[in-house]
């Protein structure tokens, strides 16, 4: 009788690496990825004695900061995917772990070569923004409330795709306002 291992699913690594967004954004999402950026519990594990204390989500201040809980589980990110995808018309649950929501196929913005640029573009500006958020939170002492995020999201998520081959022609304003119009 013989056993048959799973192995794990391979990383999407097109996700990423085709992405059109700055390269030290696609390290970001790598290092995202394979749960490689430095979140407080991984800070501990690397050096118990100078770690951040106490290991608390600066986005919620309510649960201990990991990659999952950052990305995933926080309140305020919950409420960013939630918006992201109820403005693609889609139900948000959210997955497990980060490695289970890069597995997900999802077609936000439907499966046109416009869509699907818009939406990795979209999904990774949020995970950017929530990063940059918490990092201005713990090292300037700044919060920005989750309107001014969505804003960011919004911003970025559309300069990236506006600098994409498939949106030559469309003009910045006319992506910014009306992502669902332009992926048709």
């Amino acid at each position: 009788m013989t056993q048959h291992s799973e192995s794990p699913p391979v990383f999407p690594t097109k996700f990423v690496w085709n992405s059109q967004v700055p390269f030290k954004v696609k390290s970001f999402v790598w290092l995202v990825a394979h749960k490689k950026l430095n979140t407080n519990d991984l800070l501990q594990l690397r050096r118990p004695h100078k770690a951040l204390s106490p290991n608390i989500c600066k986005l919620c201040m309510k649960h201990g900061e990991t990659v999952d809980h950052l990305f995933l589980h926080c309140s305020l990110t919950k409420g960013l995917w939630h918006r992201l995808f109820q403005l693609a018309k889609m139900d948000w649950v959210s997955p497990r772990s980060i490695s289970d929501m890069f597995f997900t196929n999802f077609n936000g913005f439907g499966s046109s070569k416009r869509g699907v640029v818009l939406w990795q573009d979209a999904c990774i500006a949020l995970m950017w923004v929530v990063w940059r958020e918490r990092n201005a939170r713990i090292f300037e002492d700044k919060a920005r409330n989750s309107g001014c995020l969505w804003d960011s999201i919004r911003f970025l998520a559309s300069l990236w795709a506006f600098c994409s081959k498939v949106f030559k022609g469309i003009p910045l304003n006319m992506l910014q306002l009306d992502w669902l119009a332009v992926c048709k």
